[in-house]
């Protein structure tokens, strides 16, 4: 470009006025993407006053977003230039073409407020990562410069609001307010993610870490957003719940949910994933301190908001008939912000302690990994109510939260001790909210320390179990009204039994254990009870009652397992003739029971089992009866006990000839390596 034209002089013209009534932001981001992509002989000079023009002061998202858009389509431009003008043998390459055009650039920016260096930066790399397919795979080294100079230009950044100089503070004030930090983190979080781990390991993370934090607890107002919620709720008309708009519970919502930190906490949240990965990877002895301080920060945050919900009416409502109009829309805005919360602490916490699983602890100073895990699942305890809304935290959650959930419990697995002190305090903790058992609050509560206490089962000591586990799970082992509780409580016991089983299995001696099968007769008649319609289901049943048999079967004295099986089948004999399905699914529940019982007993229940199909009158249900037992013998029947099954079955074959499948089909198909581990969820 020979001499400057008209465009040329409005954009000059334009950044050195200090507001934007004259030309709309749109138009200065246009004429920035021509002229970066087309001014010769280079873009130094205009890129030294983009980035000084005072237009861009004081920071907004919208202004830092005109200057990272323009940098990135300017750099689309400067290719489809490049190609155009690429002519003759001994031109420079693209890639070389471009490395000469960003450093020019770079050169322009240098001297400039680092938080617009920043946003120039930052859409340079997103525009040359946008372009790299439309270069040879040879020559995709373009960004090696724009990744340096975003690094440096960040690590400024972090400067200006991490020191401690006062001097420097003072200079710097326009830039260190919350929004700055906020935008700052915005920006940088868009291009971050694209630097190399060993770049971005040379930012300083400690004072990165500390500085997200700061950002995350200032976009949920340290937990504190929900602490009017109490005084502003009222009643009106038909309605119980009513929320005034002009209520400060509303004003403080509006203001969260409108702030640009919200908008934007998920690119934030991840930064911050990123930051304590790497934190961890390359410096675990400084960073677990550091990662520690943060998790303590999102517990505080989680516990804040738990306090100031449950002292709320909202906390038991249970529909939106009790809330009026102008209720639900509140309503609607603190649900979003409360999913937003749990989101942030799953992807913030589950980036740490996927890392910490692999470094070793090699410091009492240090905090342990436990210590790490108990703060995570103390925070998710916190926002149960919240989880509740997704189906619980075990095995009806989604994916992200049931990987940090069973993550977080393996962690915490690994030392015994802390294992118990966290189980221990569960129950103490759940003991104190006896008196509200049907509120919605405590039962999310209880389910939440009920899944987690289910997979610590293996290392709780018996003590523990038989002092408080148990008599916590106990109330809720036939109270169906709150479906979560209830089969969390059933799966809490059916742990114990699965890890009774386990260890008598690789124990020599038949010593421990001796409050589980204290407990073998009760459950039995529980399981007998919860048989009836709308409790538990019969696949749950079936699970659980071959669980109790094989879990007492472990021992030298069968008369246990024995007893079970003896339960069961006075069950079918007390059952009505007029209750034909429970007395179908009991007779289903035994035939599960056949893998459960050693050779020694196997012929003795067989012999009730045939006894009763052979006397089935409906065909339908005799041959589901017939496919069930047929499904445990060529499946689940251990190698001892297989060889006198099908020689049982093949004595019958000849009976039930027109319905069961013959011996030598169970044999062709019948696999020495499948085993069908029991899973104590149901």
């Amino acid at each position: 470009m020979a001499a400057p034209d008209r465009g040329h002089t409005l954009l000059l013209n334009s950044l050195g006025r200090s507001n934007t009534t004259g030309t709309p932001l749109p138009t200065i981001q246009a004429l920035i993407v021509h002229y970066l992509a087309n001014i010769h002989p280079s873009p130094t000079p205009l890129a030294a006053t983009i980035v000084s023009s005072p237009i861009f002061l004081p920071f907004s998202h919208s202004k830092l977003e005109v200057l990272s858009t323009s940098f990135r389509h300017a750099v689309h431009s400067k290719l489809q230039v490049l190609k155009a003008d690429s002519s003759g043998l001994f031109s420079p390459s693209l890639d070389t073409q471009l490395n000469v055009w960003s450093l020019a650039i770079f050169q322009g920016l240098e001297g400039g407020h680092a938080i617009i260096r920043l946003a120039c930066c930052s859409g340079l790399l997103l525009g040359l990562d946008d372009i790299l397919q439309h270069l040879p795979a040879k020559k995709r080294g373009v960004k090696g410069i724009a990744e340096d100079e975003l690094v440096m230009t960040f690590a400024d950044v972090i400067d200006q609001f991490s020191t401690s100089d006062t001097w420097r503070k003072e200079f710097h004030s326009a830039a260190e307010s919350a929004d700055a930090l906020a935008l700052s983190l915005i920006i940088g979080s868009q291009s971050l993610l694209l630097v190399p781990s060993q770049k971005f390991t040379a930012l300083p993370l400690s004072h990165l870490l500390g500085l997200i934090m700061r950002a995350i607890e200032d976009a949920f107002d340290s937990g504190r957003f929900l602490s009017s919620l109490q005084s502003s709720l009222c009643s009106k008309a038909e309605f119980k719940i009513h929320i005034p708009l002009d209520s400060p519970i509303s004003k403080s919502i509006k203001n969260i949910s409108n702030s640009i930190s919200m908008a934007y906490i998920g690119s934030i949240s991840k930064l911050c994933a990123r930051t304590v990965s790497l934190f961890v990877d390359h410096r675990p002895n400084v960073a677990l301190p550091l990662i520690s301080e943060a998790y303590r920060k999102l517990n505080s945050i989680t516990a804040h908001v738990e306090t100031d919900w449950f002292v709320t009416s909202l906390c038991g409502a249970t529909g939106q008939s009790l809330l009026s109009p102008d209720a639900r829309e509140v309503t609607t805005a603190i649900w979003a912000t409360l999913k937003t919360l749990l989101f942030s602490v799953i992807m913030i916490t589950e980036a740490g302690l996927s890392a910490l699983v692999y470094i070793p602890s090699t410091s009492a100073v240090l905090p342990s990994t436990s210590t790490l895990a108990v703060i995570v699942l103390q925070a998710l305890s916190h926002l149960s109510f919240v989880i509740a809304q997704f189906g619980g935290a075990g095995y009806g959650a989604f994916d992200e939260l049931k990987r940090l959930f069973y993550l977080t419990l393996d962690v915490l697995g690994s030392d015994v001790t802390e294992s118990n002190e966290y189980a221990r305090h569960l129950c103490v903790v759940e003991s104190g909210l006896e008196s509200l058992t049907a509120h919605p609050f405590y039962q999310a509560k209880k389910a939440f320390a009920l899944s987690a206490i289910e997979q610590l089962i293996s290392v709780l000591n018996e003590m523990t179990i038989q002092e408080l586990v148990f008599p916590t799970c106990l109330p809720h082992l036939s109270d169906a009204s709150h479906r979560e509780t209830f089969e969390s409580a059933h799966s809490v016991v059916l742990a114990i039994f699965a890890s009774h089983a386990q260890k008598a299995r690789e124990s020599t001696s038949q010593q421990g254990g001796g409050f589980t099968r204290k407990i073998v007769p009760f459950y039995a008649n529980c399981l007998i009870d919860n048989s009836v319609q709308g409790r538990l289901s019969t696949l749950q049943l079936r699970l659980a009652f071959a669980a109790l048999v094989r879990s007492a079967a472990s021992t030298a004295d069968l008369s246990l397992a024995w007893f079970c099986i003896d339960c069961l089948l006075a069950a079918v004999a007390s059952t009505s003739e007029h209750d034909d399905e429970r007395k179908h699914r009991l007779h289903l529940t035994l035939i599960s029971c056949v893998p459960s019982v050693p050779l020694a007993l196997l012929p003795r229940l067989l012999d009730p089992i045939r006894s009763f199909m052979d006397a089935a009158q409906d065909e339908k249900k005799r041959q589901e009866l017939i496919d069930a037992l047929f499904a445990e013998i060529k499946v689940r029947v251990g190698d001892r006990e297989k060889e006198y099954m099908i020689r049982w079955w093949g004595e019958l074959r000849m009976k039930w000839a027109h319905t069961v499948p013959g011996r030598e089909e169970i044999q062709g198909v019948y696999d020495l390596d499948t085993e069908v581990a029991l899973t104590p969820r149901l």
